[in-house]
């Protein structure tokens, strides 16, 4: 595995599935719920430093990077969907327009946003499913989620 720190995220790039470690795995779990077939992780340094014990690899980031994403290398669709958490994580402000965003969306394409991200074995935490919906919202093709009928698309 290989680290780079850019903009205070850590990126720890993958040759191969088998090069992300069980306890990296176990992290991922801890922080969005047991998922199988994982190809990216991501979860907040601030998430790491209150469940691995002093010596782990991680730590010794702490002090560079707010946020860990974790991808394959040359994969860069699951890069950019990776980043879109860290953004969501440390921007406030983008956060708030992600939130607008959700809530301009009418009942029923929330719900079966949701029905479609609980199938994908996300997690039933709000937070969790806000997060994974703008992720894919901004880096996946429009019609991912189906039709949307919002007032703007636009990737911020």
């Amino acid at each position: 595995m290989k680290w780079i720190i850019e903009d205070r995220v850590l990126h720890g790039i993958y040759e191969k599935k088998e090069g992300i470690s069980d306890d990296l795995i176990q992290i991922a779990d801890r922080y969005e719920g047991k998922m199988t077939d994982r190809i990216g992780l991501n979860f907040p340094m601030s998430f790491v430093t209150s469940v691995v014990d002093k010596s782990h690899i991680l730590l010794s980031y702490e002090k560079d990077a707010d946020y860990i994403i974790i991808y394959c290398k040359g994969d860069v669709q699951t890069k950019r969907h990776e980043l879109q958490h860290a953004k969501y994580a440390m921007r406030k402000e983008y956060r708030e327009e992600v939130h607008q965003l959700w809530n301009s969306l009418m009942i029923g394409e929330r719900k079966r946003i949701k029905t479609m991200l609980l199938k994908m074995k996300y997690p039933d935490r709000e937070e969790i499913l806000l997060d994974e919906f703008q992720a894919y919202y901004f880096t996946e093709k429009a019609n991912f989620f189906g039709a949307i009928k919002s007032s703007s698309r636009s990737r911020k």
